[in-house]
C-alpha cells in the first residue's frame, strides 16, 4: 500500500465522519473507480504530466462535477494538483476497506462441492455473523473439486471445511 494511498484515504474517511456522509461519499468513490477502470485511457490521461493540470482539472469537472458530491469531486481535484491521481485506486480500496470496519460489515468468499440451498446459505451467513460480529454479505461459488463441504475466506481469514482438505490431512498422517 502506498503510504499517500493511506493518507489520502485517511482524509477522505475523516471528511465523511465530520459530515455524517459516510455512505454518499462511499458510493461515489465507488463510481468514479468503476468509471475509470472502465476507461483505462482516461487513466493514463489523468496521470500524464504532458497534459497541463488545468486541462486535467477542467476534463475531470466535465466528467464528475455533477454525478458526485462535493467533497468526492475536491478529493480527485487535490489528487490531480499533487500528481497523485495514480493512487487514487488504491485510496478508494483504503477507504472501503476503513468503511466496512465502521460499518461492522464482511464480505465472505463461500466455496462449496455443490450448490448451496437458502436454508444452508442463511444458517452458514448466520454462523459467520456471530463469529465475526459483522454483517455478512456472501458471494458463492461453486468447486466440484473441494468434493465436499465448503470454504469460506472472510477478513483475511481462510476456513476450510473441504472434504478435499480432510482427505489432504488423513494422507499426511498415513504417510
Amino acid at each position: 500500500m502506498n503510504g499517500n494511498a493511506k493518507e489520502y484515504a485517511l482524509a477522505v474517511f475523516a471528511i465523511a465522519l465530520e459530515e455524517d456522509s459516510m455512505t454518499v461519499i462511499h458510493d461515489d468513490l465507488i463510481m468514479v473507480k468503476d468509471a475509470i477502470t472502465e476507461n483505462p485511457g482516461y487513466m493514463e490521461y489523468l496521470v500524464n504530466p504532458a497534459i497541463p493540470k488545468s486541462e486535467r482539472r477542467e476534463n475531470l469537472k466535465m466528467v464528475f462535477e455533477s454525478r458526485v458530491c462535493g467533497d468526492v469531486f475536491a478529493f480527485l481535484n487535490i489528487l490531480c494538483d499533487h500528481g497523485d491521481m495514480y493512487v487514487m485506486n488504491e485510496a478508494i480500496d483504503e477507504f472501503c476497506a476503513m468503511y466496512e470496519d465502521y460499518m461492522r460489515f464482511s464480505k465472505a468468499v463461500v466455496t462449496s462441492a455443490v450448490a448451496l440451498t437458502e436454508e444452508e446459505k442463511t444458517k452458514l451467513v448466520s454462523k459467520l455473523q456471530s463469529v465475526t460480529n459483522k454483517r455478512i454479505e456472501a458471494e458463492y461459488r461453486v468447486d466440484p473439486s473441494l468434493i465436499g463441504g465448503v470454504t469460506v475466506d472472510v477478513d483475511g481469514k481462510f476456513y476450510d471445511g473441504s472434504v478435499r482438505k480432510n482427505l489432504s490431512n488423513i494422507k499426511e498422517v498415513i504417510s
